[in-house]
Order: structure tokens, then C-alpha cells, then sequence
């Protein structure tokens, strides 16, 4: 709605310096737009009138839906950040509980512990540093001292164009507020804000990757100068060879990972963590319907905004999801022995399953075994509910707004339509200004809401006779 005012909730008195009486006037230029938002009035009024509710209780504490300040979102983003660090002391089966590539906060927003806790279960494939190229033919002190050149992530890039010039200041300062222009308005400010934080987190990742860089490579330096005392967290070569004398390529990001990988729970194609975790659900929206791709959002039905599950990649697919079976011979790291202390042992083959294929058929999206896409988000039905509940306030304000452009001051010479007039006695403000007589600022937004209403039933009653005429 541009600059105009759009908060119902607010608990500040409403200051004038008239006498105001309602009149409810319909307006024959706003056409469709109004009579949409007038039929649903009711339905608007039920979801404004629930979030005023909880908004009033304690029921917004320890709710998802409870509207975060920016300095907690950054808080929150920040934490997520410190858990895509890949540390060496971190492994399973040889891989690791963060992803190798430096992708951006967005492409990353899983939810963090959840994956963790999936790979820890074995039930998710580790992130694994991959390779750029393979060769059957290499051999064991080949793919040995591969191995061991491999980093432990990927190198950022130093400058992002989209950071250039924007100021950071002492990143070991938490506040940066004297950063910001205060000279920009109130919009420009917080679009600088949250430009700087940007700017800062991605130095920070850098920071804190570094140093576990940094102290990875110093374990590598120490136990190979150091032969008779060996790191536990650092794979010995028996591991290093068993883990990729046998490359896979991700079809999606055409690298080569250790094997098993996770494999599509539908057509059985496989693919690495990094790029599973990136597939998610489409973003809220209306159904696509070419009678009504003229509206404009404001002026549907909250309620019919939808979010789709991710298809799969490879067939399309809907609920897309993936299975993981772990080699048991290959368990080190977490809730195993250490790499360090890794003994190759022959893989064991029986009637039903083998190292290459063990499913040969599809699963259902609800199987045990499968992880879904939105396992990995698992707030996705938070998001849907919080952007129905943003566009049901957005509708609620317009219908409320115009229902206020039809208070009229008692001289003004304006007719109600018929059966909708209201007594005085329905909103009186007093003539001393910035005083109140008979109500307050709740409820002049219920008199509103009770206008919206009987427009509505206005209109409804119209199209009825429309309609009875027309027979």
C-alpha cells in the first residue's frame, strides 16, 4: 500500500481534532478491487482477529511465528554460519558434517542440526571433498598423495562484486550501527544494514575457515613429520585409498565422491550431499490460473497460496528424496573407531544386497529410509503459514483502508446506502484534540472491521436483487 499507514495493532491513541461520525459509502471507481476484498472481509476479519489474539497473549514466546527483531536474525544467521565450518575433527566414514563448496548463506539455509544429526545416523551420505577428476587406472600411492593435496573447503573468493565498497568496520566489534548513514531514511537504512551485515558475514565464514584451515594443516605437518604419533581424527592411507580408489560422479555438479552416494528414492540416480541439500521447495504462490493472472495478490484468498514439494531433478518426481546405505566395514569417525586406527576389511556380499546396488526398486516419499527435501527444511510449513498470515494483514489493511476513507465529518453532504447507516453513537471523537471520549484505538479497528462486514453483506444483497431481476 505504498507510504499509507497499515498498522492495525497499534496501541497509540489516534489523535483528531474533529467530530467524526461514520458513513459507509461505497465507491464506484475502485470496481473489482473493493467488492473482492469486501467478500472476503469475514474471512480476513477471523485471521486479523486470531493474530490480535495470540499477539495479546504469551502465545507468541516460544513461537515460530513470533516476528523476529533484525538484531535476532542476524544472530540466528550468524550462528547458521559458524555450522557450515568444516572442521577435520568432524568426520564420518572419512566425510565431514559441513559442505565443501563456499555457496552463499541462501543456497545453505537448511536447517543444520537436522543434517548433522543425518549423517552422524548414517542416514544421509557425509559431505565429502570431492574430486575434479578420476582414473581408474591411478594407483595406491597415487590416489594416496591426491588425497592428501585435497583442502579441507573450498577457497573463497576474496571480494564479491556485490560487496564492493561497502564498509565492515572491526568485525570483532558485534555492533556496527556507526556504519550506517543516518542521514538516509528509514527505508535506505535498513537496506544498508542489511547490506553491511552481509558484507561482514561472508568476511567472518572466511575468518573462521581459515583457522580450521589453518590448524588442519598444521595436524597434517605434525603427523607426518611425527610418524610414531599419529592424529586419530586424520585418515591413515588404508582409509584414504579405500574412500576413492572408486569415484562416483555427481550428475548434477559433475564431480567424483567416494562411493556409496545417496540415491534418488524414485529412479535410483545418485547425488551428492551439497547438491541435495540446495533442492527445495518452490517459494509460496497461487495456484497458476490464467483467468485470474491479472489480480493482484492482495485481492485473493490468503488460504489458496500454496508450496509445492521439490520434483526430482533427474525424473521429475514430486516429494523428491534420497536413501543412503553405509558400508559397515568403512564406519570411523562418530560413534566409530577413529580414522587414524581404520583396518581395510573385504566388504561383505550376501543374496540380497551388494556393495554396487542394493535397491533395485522405487520408494515411497513416507518410507523409513527416505530423507525428503523437506526433511532438510523442515520449517517450510512454518514460511507457508507466515506469508499467508503477511498477505491475510495486507488484505485486511486495504479492505480497512478504504472502509476509513468512508469516515466522513458530519457536514459533508454524503448518503449511506440503504439498511447500512450507523448511529453517533458508533464512533464519536471528541472536538478537544488529541483526546478521546468514547473510544480508543481498538476500537475504531473494530467499527472498521464491523464496516467491512456490512459492505460486504451490502454488496452480497445488491447482486442477489442483480441476479432476481435479471429472471
Amino acid at each position: 500500500m505504498g507510504n499509507v499507514p497499515t498498522k492495525l495493532e497499534d496501541d497509540r491513541p489516534v489523535r483528531s481534532g474533529r467530530s467524526v461520525s461514520v458513513s459507509a459509502t461505497t465507491s464506484g471507481g475502485n470496481g473489482g478491487a473493493v467488492a473482492t476484498r469486501t467478500h472476503r472481509a469475514s474471512s480476513l476479519v477471523g485471521n486479523l482477529l486470531t493474530s490480535r489474539s495470540r499477539s495479546n497473549s504469551g502465545f507468541y514466546s516460544a513461537n515460530p511465528y513470533k516476528r523476529k527483531s533484525t538484531k535476532e536474525k542476524e544472530k540466528l544467521k550468524e550462528k547458521h554460519a559458524r555450522q557450515l565450518v568444516v572442521k577435520y575433527n568432524e568426520t564420518v566414514d572419512g566425510g565431514f558434517l559441513a559442505p565443501y563448496g563456499c555457496c552463499s548463506i541462501e543456497k545453505l539455509d537448511y536447517d543444520a542440526k537436522v543434517v548433522r544429526s543425518l549423517i552422524i545416523d548414517r542416514k544421509l551420505a557425509p559431505f565429502y571433498t570431492p574430486l575434479q577428476d578420476f582414473d581408474d587406472s591411478w594407483s595406491v600411492n597415487e590416489v594416496v598423495k591426491i588425497v592428501d593435496g585435497l583442502p579441507l573447503h573450498a577457497s573463497f573468493t576474496p571480494e564479491l562484486e556485490e560487496f564492493e565498497g561497502v564498509p565492515i568496520g572491526d568485525l570483532s566489534n558485534p555492533d556496527f550501527d556507526y556504519l550506517i548513514d543516518k542521514t538516509l531514511s528509514r527505508r535506505e537504512q535498513r537496506r544498508m544494514r542489511s547490506k553491511i551485515f552481509n558484507a561482514r558475514l561472508y568476511q567472518k565464514r572466511i575468518i573462521w575457515q581459515e583457522n580450521e584451515n589453518e590448524r588442519f594443516l598444521e595436524q597434517k605437518l605434525e603427523a607426518k613429520n611425527h610418524t610414531g604419533a599419529s592424529n586419530q581424527y586424520l585418515p591413515n592411507d588404508s582409509l584414504k585409498y579405500d574412500m576413492y580408489k572408486q569415484g562416483a560422479e555427481c550428475p548434477i555438479c559433475f564431480l567424483y565422491f567416494p562411493e556409496p552416494m545417496n540415491v534418488s528414492r524414485c529412479c535410483l540416480q545418485p547425488i551428492c550431499t551439497e547438491c541435495f541439500i540446495q533442492i527445495r521447495r518452490a517459494e509460496p504462490h497461487f495456484p497458476h490460473d490464467e483467468n485470474d493472472s491479472d489480480s493482484q495478490d492482495e485481492n485473493k484468498d490468503p488460504n489458496l497460496l500454496i508450496s509445492e514439494p521439490a520434483n526430482c531433478p533427474y525424473c521429475a518426481t514430486p516429494n523428491f528424496g534420497v536413501t543412503y546405505e553405509p558400508l559397515k566395514e568403512r564406519r570411523t569417525g562418530i560413534q566409530g573407531p577413529s580414522p587414524a586406527s581404520y583396518v581395510h576389511q573385504e566388504p561383505v556380499k550376501n543374496d540380497e544386497s551388494s556393495v554396487t546396488g542394493k535397491r533395485r526398486g522405487s520408494l515411497a516419499a513416507g518410507h523409513p529410509q527416505v530423507i525428503t527435501s523437506d526433511a532438510v527444511r523442515p520449517e517450510w510449513q512454518v514460511k507457508l503459514t507466515k506469508e499467508r498470515m503477511r498477505l491475510a494483514r495486507r488484505s485486511a489493511n486495504a479492505t480497512a483502508i478504504h472502509v476509513s476513507n468512508q469516515l466522513v465529518v458530519p457536514n459533508h453532504d454524503s448518503q449511506s446506502p440503504r439498511g447500512l447507516s450507523i448511529s453517533p453513537r458508533d464512533v464519536t471523537i471528541s472536538d478537544s484534540p488529541n483526546t478521546w471520549t468514547s473510544t480508543n484505538a481498538g476500537d475504531i479497528e473494530n467499527q472498521m472491521i464491523e464496516q467491512a462486514i456490512k459492505l460486504s453483506l451490502a454488496d452480497q444483497k445488491e447482486q442477489k436483487k442483480r441476479r432476481h431481476s435479471a429472471k
